[in-house]
């Protein structure tokens, strides 16, 4: 049914509607805090998943409210992502004047000690790093706190003080079962990879890079997610792997372009130039090189362009491209009064190349002079590389010496004791050889012992899966190679159970990934008070597991193996209302299998028929 309403009534209408919009508009205009906090908590909301989104946020915030403390927090904290460590300074030190939460000024001291690095002052650096973990430590966040122990921790390893950055990243290690952040976590798995490269362990490196990613992955912050690439392929530039160094810094160049950070591209495809130069692949190295350069010049990264330019004339001199190689190198030379810490390998190596050019040239003469002159300064580099491992050995010599109830200091006094008493001088010269001895030799143990904890806490890290405790799948693999070639020699039985939980997707849809983790955790714990150490069992993925059993005989294997399955299915987790089982295959080796891999092939097989036969049992082979 249809209404007609009058003319009269209409503009009663429109009067009321107009009136209504003038107040609610009036409101808003009169309420900027409310509009303000609404703008904040925008940034909050995108500073992960688009930080440059986030930082013309508060760009736009500043100039309707330059003196609000918590949006010049946020330009400090966001411009150094961008490497604006100048401005981020800037308003990192006007944030610390102002009324601010520890919680901000933990990250304000953060963003300096960002900038003391940019600066190359080490020890300003540690000054605010420390700063920032006391007002962590104000705030009770074990993430917070956690995230500024393992930032330390890493800034200590990456400048060779490892006993110091372990120390810290015990800390850490000791906070992190109430840490679910995956910012923190990230941040402990980064300062643990810088550890095992400077402790000489590239695999556990990679390892922990790869946990670290796998974190920011559940932040989805892609400006993260393209650092933690480069760091991952400047890791396999080191160990020679090439093809995977070439996967990471695309996938680099991938997030940066996505976050819309421009020399993040730039570094990747510095990083990818690289790459395809030691790959050989020549071409495709010109092109980003090339690229890269054009990223760097107007921002005068000077750094950045000696690799650049060393890199561009080795790959344009096997590309034959001779004038074009002299080019860089003339560029390259104008760049010398610049000192970095990389530039001096870079310039060694364009003597090489410089010789190089100069024979395909035909200009012999010249080339036998720039030849000899990068024999000199190869040896001057080694030279200098050798002392430099000098000092770095007697740095942490001496650290450790002041660390051990200043032992050189008692040793001191002694010796002024010597020299004051003249008649005893002989006798107590004997009495200070005899205690510096002993000093000298409890100062070795002492530094055994340290180094054999600290190695076992490496391997530790390196071994175990951090969830469930139990071993990782790169562990257990190694423990079933070793005993596939026992078996090999010895021929006794060797057997190989897989099992996974049945329907363990519907457990994290229905209760939740933490009731989920908890689930494997108590499968675990389970596993290990059945089959020991003797016996053991890791993570191989997901809710998929291994045992290598050490039975007589198959029979002896099916029986424990059921046992543990009843034990499973006897469990009674807290909050959990339904049951939980596993499928089971077992598998014994054969002496016609090749690898180790055969037996697992075959446990896999039995643990599909298991799971084909209705779940809940055990199949072998």
């Amino acid at each position: 049914m249809k209404f007609k309403v009058s003319n009269s009534k209409k503009s009663h209408i429109i009067l009321l509607i107009s009136f209504f919009l003038v107040t609610t508009f009036s409101a808003l205009a009169s309420n900027p805090a409310s509009s303000l906090s609404s703008k904040l908590q925008d940034i909050e909301s995108v500073y992960k998943s688009d930080s440059q989104q986030a930082l013309n946020l508060a760009k736009e915030l500043s100039v309707e409210y330059p003196e609000n403390a918590k949006v010049i927090y946020w330009l400090a904290r966001l411009y150094p992502i961008y490497s604006e460590f100048e401005l981020g300074y800037k308003y990192a030190t006007n944030a610390l004047e102002l009324n601010i939460s520890a919680h901000d000024k933990t990250y304000m001291y953060l963003t300096l000690a960002y900038y003391s690095q940019f600066k190359q002052n080490i020890p300003q650096q540690y000054e605010y790093l420390e700063q920032a973990i006391d007002y962590a430590k104000k705030t009770e966040d074990p993430e917070l706190i956690v995230e500024m122990l393992s930032v330390y921790s890493g800034t200590l390893a990456s400048n060779n003080r490892v006993d110091q950055a372990m120390d810290y990243m015990t800390q850490s290690y000791e906070l992190v079962d109430n840490v679910s952040s995956p910012d923190a976590l990230s941040t402990m798995y980064n300062a643990l990879c810088t550890i095992y490269l400077q402790t000489g362990h590239p695999d556990g490196a990679i390892e922990a890079m790869l946990k670290s990613i796998e974190y920011v992955m559940l932040t989805e912050n892609t400006q993260q997610l393209s650092v933690a690439y480069y760091n991952l392929a400047d890791i396999y530039i080191q160990t020679e792997d090439y093809e995977q160094a070439i996967n990471a810094y695309k996938n680099s160049e991938r997030y940066s372009r996505t976050s819309g950070d421009i020399i993040g591209i730039a570094y990747a495809y510095m990083g990818l130039g690289r790459s395809y130069l030691h790959a050989k692949q020549y071409d495709q190295a010109l092109a980003v090189l090339l690229d890269a350069k054009q990223r760097f010049l107007p921002e005068n990264h000077i750094g950045n362009l000696i690799q650049i330019y060393g890199d561009l004339a080795s790959v344009q001199l096997n590309l034959n491209m001779y004038e074009d190689a002299q080019d860089s190198l003339t560029k390259l030379e104008a760049l010398k009064p610049y000192k970095t810490e990389r530039s001096f390998e870079t310039y060694v190596q364009s003597a090489e190349t410089q010789a190089n050019v100069f024979f395909a040239l035909g200009k012999i003469k010249e080339a036998y002079q720039v030849q000899q002159n990068y024999i000199d300064q190869l040896r001057a580099y080694h030279k200098q590389q050798l002392e430099i491992s000098r000092e770095s050995v007697f740095e942490k010599l001496k650290n450790s010496i002041y660390a051990k109830d200043n032992q050189l200091l008692i040793l001191e006094n002694q010796l002024k004791k010597v020299e004051l008493d003249k008649h005893k001088k002989q006798t107590d010269l004997l009495i200070l050889t005899s205690l510096f001895s002993i000093c000298i030799a409890i100062f070795v143990t002492f530094i055994l012992s340290r180094n054999i904890r600290l190695q076992k806490q490496l391997d530790k890290l390196a071994t175990t899966d951090d969830l469930t405790g139990l071993y990782n799948r790169r562990k257990i693999m190694a423990i079933l190679s070793q005993r596939f070639n026992d078996f090999k020699k010895s021929k006794q039985s060797l057997y190989v159970c897989m099992f996974d939980l049945d329907l363990f997707k519907n457990i994290n849809d229905q209760f939740g990934h933490v009731m989920g983790d908890a689930v494997l955790k108590h499968i675990a714990d389970c596993a290990i008070n059945i089959f020991g150490e003797a016996q053991p069992v890791g993570r191989y993925g997901g809710e998929e597991f291994l045992i290598i059993l050490n039975s007589k005989s198959y029979q002896a294997a099916h029986a424990q193996l059921e046992e543990f399955r009843l034990a499973i299915e006897d469990l009674d987790i807290p909050g959990l209302v339904q049951p939980v089982t596993i499928s089971l295959g077992l598998s014994e080796a054969s002496i016609n299998d090749a690898y180790q891999t055969d037996i697992i092939q075959r446990a896999d097989t039995a643990l599909y028929d298991a799971k084909k036969s209705g779940r809940n049992r055990l199949c072998g082979k």
